[in-house]
């Protein structure tokens, strides 16, 4: 029997909440045998009995910059059940540690006074429902997971539009100074706990797992994860919760983005 080999370039692709919006975008295609993402290129591989352009159109769907760049016939369908049960394992794994800082990025948020370490928990909550969504869509009918990302996009808008509303609250009443040196304790915290995730994605994907530094610098998670040092630096050099504010702002930005992502997959 013979399969298609599809190439998607998929430029926006570049952190694994992402990679997973992708993967569920595809989902409802029942001729897919195989799913492989490469972040370093930013591509997507990918083995079905589908027309190429309808994967496209599932996948355009998400606003990521995606093309096709080669597709071609192979033989024999690629088995991917036992890669399929160590993603789904790993996943498992990925989300305990995204809603575990979610928790705990809350809680010094509060405790330290800093909007930047509040933000940046929720978008760990942000990609725990990219996480948990990507564990429900197995076996689950079409309409239930429609309804499952409707669910989760519109509570992270919600979540997104509160945050804003702290921005504005916080701009109005600035008489506060988050204390710098706990931010970037818990900063540093959260880009390990990140640097751990993008690994252990990385290894369900690639048979050997080789990250780059470039690789690791150019996800967005990590990227956010360093503004925040460098915000938490910021305050304690400045005496200023404005760094904390702009961290913040910028953080409910790619949550808001995010948002609209999930809500394009219920659609």
């Amino acid at each position: 029997m013979t399969y298609t080999k599809t190439i998607f370039q998929i430029n926006k692709m570049d952190c694994p909440s992402e990679e997973q919006l992708v993967r569920m975008a595809l989902s409802d295609f029942s001729g897919i045998t195989d799913i492989s993402v490469d972040f370093e290129e930013r591509q997507a591989k990918v083995i079905h009995q589908e027309n190429p352009d309808q994967l496209l159109q599932a996948i355009d769907k998400l606003s990521l910059e995606s093309q096709i760049i080669s597709s071609e016939i192979v033989e024999g369908p690629i088995n991917s059940k036992t890669n399929q049960i160590v993603q789904r394992f790993i996943l498992g794994q990925v989300l305990i540690i995204n809603l575990s800082f979610f928790v705990i990025e809350e809680l010094a948020g509060y405790f330290f006074h800093s909007l930047g370490l509040s933000a940046d928990g929720l978008d760990m909550l942000a990609d725990s429902l990219v996480y948990f969504m990507a564990l429900m869509a197995v076996a689950q009918s079409v309409s239930r997971k429609k309804l499952v990302s409707a669910i989760a996009g519109y509570l992270q808008l919600v979540l997104a539009l509160i945050g804003f509303g702290q921005v504005i609250f916080r701009v109005i009443n600035h008489q506060y100074l988050p204390n710098g040196i706990g931010m970037m304790t818990v900063a540093f915290m959260a880009l390990a706990a990140n640097i751990v995730s993008l690994y252990l994605i990385s290894k369900a994907d690639q048979k050997e797992v080789h990250m780059k530094a470039t690789q690791i610098f150019t996800s967005n998670d990590i990227l956010i994860n360093v503004g925040l040092i460098v915000s938490s630096f910021l305050v304690s050099w400045t005496k200023s919760p404005i760094p904390d504010l702009l961290i913040g702002c910028l953080i409910f930005i790619f949550v808001l983005k995010g948002s609209l992502k999930i809500i394009a997959l219920s659609k």
